[in-house]
């Protein structure tokens, strides 16, 4: 059967095609038939090389995804989830012609429910389909197969030809909720629209343009994957895709406080990147059951990496390190037994701790936020836990607020402890010491590093309003900024301090009673001093600017 490639945009406007008729009289006949898409496999090399196998080709079913039949007025006859295996039952009351359409989106009303559906942001949101021609239902066209092609030739794409991708896109992101419904098969998901298209490139700027800057997740119900073929695609790559979508999981389900940016398994990050992009990663192990994470790139997708989840290591080892995270958290997962690994608790007591203790913890997500929950809810095994944990020398983890840290887990000691309290009507002293890429000491240094930021906790007795002050303190550079956050869930960032370029700023705003956590650090990311305060104060035109917003989830960033 012929069929084609289209983008199918649902706009008020088009004639007939945003029509659905829903009086449909009796049944006369019956279309059946499968939708199936190209899968390309990878080929991982011995140096360490990703390359997408276009000579190993596989034909994979489409999954749960919308079929429709099309009448030549364009309205809807009939429509149909396809099954596990990819295929569909649809009964056709209309005499006239139709034509099946498949629709790259999986809709699911009851429990479990789900709504995905990958759509060009290049070119109206256009919803992705694959759709047959006209002819009428008889015993010769009762049986309608539809395929997406990779569109690959031995060369190249050919233009428009890559109607698999937005399916293969939608395979894997089932077989991550796929992976929680075996913890929780009452999970209902949120929307997830998933922007995918071939002008998606590895460049900021206009995401209506397709700079995308790379495959993430938006934070506000939204992924973005790349395309660019020859540069970095990004739909075939299982591991990236389920990445992302657990931290669409995480936002939707349990809680991140990620403060995104670039980041890679040889950095010392902030404590609350390291959990996010190491839990992301050793996710993509579970969600596929493989731990061989890969990214294929460059010319004709042939120029990638990949690393093994469970024994690639590097010289950075702890729990600001996302290599050592994944390491942890696959080890508490799979079942190969090793010297420091005796337990294999599967995915369900991880989700259990992800999605209660952890999601209400007082203190910002982490290492420790994480094991502190898994261990509370799993007291038979503190022990073995704490082995994993040790393996990448990292001391037994008591609380989420990582207590009992020593030089020997961390080098940086300007950084330490990890949570100070802040005191009324005294000034406290806090330095630090600015990391570049290359974890080298320097000035204008990235801002997700760790050593980075201070937290202090704050307990305010009585509701009132408060000055919570920073000022430079033996150096003439550096630039106080502080966000207060209520240290509960849903642990929203209340407010950041006004001043811009300033050598002194303040958090001037009403408190209720209760726990709130305050970061603090330099906005210019140099390696600076500064005395913190907090006092009782009287409203004044300079109040903190409420409600600020934080930089995204990414899965990378260009090196700056």
């Amino acid at each position: 059967m012929f069929y084609r490639f289209v983008c199918y945009c649902f706009v008020v406007f088009f004639v007939a095609g945003c029509v659905e008729n829903n009086l449909i009289p009796a049944v006369k006949d019956k279309v059946s038939g499968k939708v199936t898409y190209d899968k390309v496999p990878v080929s991982l090399n011995s140096d360490s090389s990703a390359k997408l196998d276009y000579i190993n080709t596989e034909v994979f079913p489409c999954k749960h995804i919308l079929v429709k039949a099309i009448n030549t007025k364009g309205e809807v006859v009939a429509s149909s989830p396809t099954d596990k295996n990819g295929y569909y039952e649809l009964n056709i009351s209309s005499s006239d012609d139709v034509k099946i359409r498949a629709y790259a989106q999986m809709q699911k009303s009851d429990t479990p429910s789900w709504d995905v559906k990958v759509v060009d942001n290049v070119n109206q949101n256009s919803l992705y389909v694959i759709e047959g021609e006209y002819a009428k239902v008889t015993k010769q066209t009762a049986t309608r197969n539809l395929h997406a092609s990779s569109g690959w030739n031995k060369t190249g794409y050919l233009k428009n030809g890559r109607s698999s991708a937005p399916f293969a896109i939608l395979d894997t992101i089932y077989l991550s909720m796929d992976k929680i419904l075996s913890a929780d098969d009452k999970a209902q998901f949120p929307p997830l629209v998933i922007n995918w298209s071939t002008s998606n490139v590895a460049s900021g700027g206009d995401k209506e343009l397709g700079q995308i800057v790379t495959s993430n997740y938006d934070g506000d119900g939204g992924l973005w994957i790349l395309g660019d073929e020859n540069g970095d695609t990004d739909e075939f790559d299982d591991h990236i895709i389920a990445h992302e979508w657990r931290h669409y999981f995480e936002d939707k389900f349990s809680r991140s406080d990620s403060i995104g940016g670039s980041h890679a398994t040889t950095d010392h990050l902030d404590i609350r990147v390291a959990l996010g992009e190491g839990w992301g990663n050793a996710f993509s192990g579970m969600a596929t059951n493989n731990p061989y994470y890969y990214d294929t790139s460059g010319a004709k997708q042939s120029t990638g990496w990949y690393m093994n989840l469970e024994t690639d290591k590097s010289s950075v080892r702890g729990y600001y390190n996302e290599g050592s995270v994944q390491r942890i958290l696959y080890d508490l997962y799979d079942d190969k037994k090793e010297t420091h690994d005796n337990i294999a608790l599967g995915f369900k007591p991880i989700y259990e701790a992800m999605i209660d203790k952890e999601k209400n913890a007082p203190a910002f997500t982490s290492l420790f936020t994480f094991i502190d929950a898994l261990k509370s809810q799993n007291q038979d095994k503190k022990t073995q836990i704490d082995s994993i944990v040790s393996s990448e020398g990292i001391a037994p983890i008591i609380d989420v607020y990582g207590t009992g840290r020593d030089a020997k887990e961390n080098d940086r000691l300007n950084n330490m402890p990890l949570y100070r309290t802040l005191n009324f009507g005294s000034w406290q002293k806090v330095c630090y010491q600015s990391y570049d890429n290359n974890d080298n000491i320097g000035f204008m240094s990235r801002y997700n590093k760790f050593g980075n930021r201070t937290f202090f906790k704050l307990n305010i007795p009585k509701t009132d309003f408060y000055s919570i002050k920073a000022k430079q303190n033996g150096t003439t550079y550096g630039d106080p900024d502080m966000i207060i956050y209520k240290a509960e869930y849903p642990f929203e960032a209340l407010a950041l301090s006004p001043s811009e370029g300033a050598t002194a700023d303040a958090l001037d705003m009403d408190l209720a009673q209760g726990d709130y956590l305050v970061e603090l650090y330099d906005a210019t990311y140099n390696s600076s001093c500064f005395l913190v305060t907090i006092e009782k104060s009287v409203p004044n035109k300079m109040k903190a600017n409420m409600k600020p917003t934080q930089p995204r989830v990414l899965k990378k960033m260009p090196q700056y």
